[in-house]
């Protein structure tokens, strides 16, 4: 082995350090206020998943930028009620706005039941909005019984059967009948208007939130370009527990109404999403409309956060970056980054990092990597950007923040002063010319 080979290889198992602190938070970073300690881990056993204590790390190339987590959007053109036997019997109303609408009717109960008490589409009535009265499937355009359905194998519940509205049935005050049905029985209803210009949408204003924080839920109803004022909206926050939190909109300066609500530490101690659920009911042209949604929000228990610390250092033939972590339950604790440099002048991301290790109750250490070899072709200045603080046993993103650190050209080439001497991995070249060939540049 000549001299420089033994030096290189010297190189590559020394330790070098250099002193980091993370970079302040701004407007969108996921971050806890105040650390909770998780319940007794016997008492969540079962419903955890089991993870392994061996810590583990590594890195790999990566070209895609990083993009800043959207909330996830509800966009709803579909209604859910429920009503008895007795009010069928009596006739009850499908608040539709356009033609064509698929109803969907489930007798609500055990499966027993649901079968005995099935509705065979062909055996409703329906008046449609000239008045006239239509029986035995005439206004349908497509029936599909419970047997049907079942056998079709959809995920339906049983007894569930369903049909489309003719097109000659029009919308508006267009009513159903059944007759024969147990009173008592309670149905539910699922009105689908694919070709409705009305449209609920509802949405969360994070991506994520920690027990402590306030979560905002928007909605806004819209009729093709014009906003429709809602004239009653149920809606309501359902935790893993069952427990339900009200919600109660007022209408801000964009025309949209938001509610707000704070989750509980009991209930955000528990696995599982949360969920938004919500009916929404407006005066459309003088018709009623009704409109349904629910979708799930994930809301955790803040058991650790990152600290301010982040030191750099050398090791191994990877630029490692020790992020100090706090926590306040024992558990497998993950984070993850994206670390950016600078490549003909532009900073372009490098290489995704991951690291994972057991933490007790209190301060600790994680490694994030990034091989030497993925910087090669790259210079300072760098940035960890998308940083993140996952617990894996709990199944929550406790932290993120978007440009988390920025580390300067001087110590990264003390750090790793084998860089420049380290070709890119096969992978990250055949990422590098994917890249290159979408005409995206290439890493040189």
């Amino acid at each position: 082995m000549t001299m420089q080979l033994k030096l290189l290889a010297a190189l590559c198992c020394t330790t070098l350090a250099a002193h980091a602190e993370l970079l302040p938070q701004k407007a969108g970073d996921l971050t806890p206020a105040a650390l909770r300690a998780a319940p007794a881990a016997a008492t969540l056993a079962a419903k955890m998943p089991a993870v392994t204590r061996e810590p583990v790390s590594f890195s790999w190339a990566s070209r895609a930028d990083v993009a800043a987590p959207q909330p996830f959007v509800a966009q709803s053109r579909e209604a859910y009620f429920t009503v008895t036997g007795a009010e069928l019997e009596q006739g009850v109303a499908l608040p539709t706005t356009a033609p064509r609408a698929i109803v969907r009717l489930q007798p609500v109960g055990e499966a027993s039941i649901r079968e005995n008490e099935a509705i065979h589409p062909s055996a409703l009535i329906l008046i449609d909005a000239a008045g006239r009265e239509r029986s035995a499937g005439d206004g349908m355009e497509t029936l599909v019984s419970a047997d049907r359905l079942a056998k079709a194998d959809l995920p339906f519940a049983s007894g569930t059967s369903a049909f489309r509205l003719g097109a000659d049935v029009g919308s508006g005050p267009v009513r159903m009948r059944a007759q024969g049905l147990n009173p008592g029985q309670r149905y539910l209803v699922n009105v689908v208007e694919p070709d409705s210009p009305l449209a609920l949408t509802m949405q969360t204003t994070s991506a994520a939130y920690l027990q402590g924080q306030q979560l905002t839920v928007l909605a806004q109803l819209q009729h093709l370009t014009d906003k429709v004022a809602p004239g009653r909206i149920d809606a309501k926050l359902v935790a893993p527990t069952g427990r339900s939190y009200p919600l109660e909109f007022k209408r801000g300066a964009d025309g949209r109404m938001a509610a707000v609500v704070a989750p509980a530490a009991a209930d955000a101690a528990e696995p599982g999403l949360w969920e938004v659920q919500a009916n929404v009911e407006a005066n459309v042209k003088g018709q009623r409309a009704l409109r349904s949604t629910r979708f799930a929000v994930p809301v955790a228990l803040p058991t650790a956060k990152l600290t301010r610390s982040a030191d750099l250092a050398g090791e191994n033939g990877a630029l490692t970056v020790k992020l100090g972590v706090e926590a306040a339950s024992a558990g497998r604790y993950e984070v993850r980054g994206v670390l950016y440099g600078t490549v003909q002048g532009n900073l372009q991301p490098l290489a995704v990092g991951n690291a994972a290790q057991w933490v007790e109750p209190g301060q600790a250490t994680i490694g994030l990597p990034f091989d030497a070899a993925l910087l090669a072709g790259s210079t300072g200045p760098y940035e960890l950007r998308d940083l993140q603080l996952l617990d894996q046993g709990r199944l929550a993103v406790l932290q993120r923040q978007q440009v988390a650190l920025t580390i300067a050209e001087s110590d990264v080439a003390k750090l790793l002063p084998q860089r420049s001497a380290v070709a890119l991995p096969s992978s990250a070249r055949l990422k590098k010319d994917v890249d290159a060939g979408a005409g995206t540049g290439d890493v040189q």
